[in-house]
């Protein structure tokens, strides 16, 4: 029951990131996915990967590169959050 709390907690954040970012930087058709990487498999603590862009792809190096570009990415990234972790989010206690 802990990891199915946990692998939903972390799909609502990755929701909420997807939503923010949408707009402010292109993104794939399917930007949600699971994926079987350690860090995203502690039964108790919900994680997300996120991938900006790759440096191998000349536009999306143009993007890192830009300072007006990243902050706008990072502002999305810490309105996310915010969001998830505003005061008025209820943990489940023990």
């Amino acid at each position: 029951l802990t990891q199915r709390a946990t692998r939903n907690r972390s799909a609502v954040f990755a929701q909420t990131l997807v939503s923010n970012i949408e707009g402010k930087a292109p993104l794939l058709r399917r930007s949600h996915r699971d994926a079987g990487f350690m860090v995203l498999l502690a039964p108790d603590v919900p994680a997300v990967l996120l991938e900006m862009g790759f440096v191998s792809n000349p536009d999306d190096e143009a993007r890192l590169r830009d300072p007006a570009a990243r902050k706008r990415l990072m502002q999305a990234v810490a309105r996310s959050i915010d969001q998830q972790f505003n005061p008025t989010f209820k943990l489940a206690s023990r």
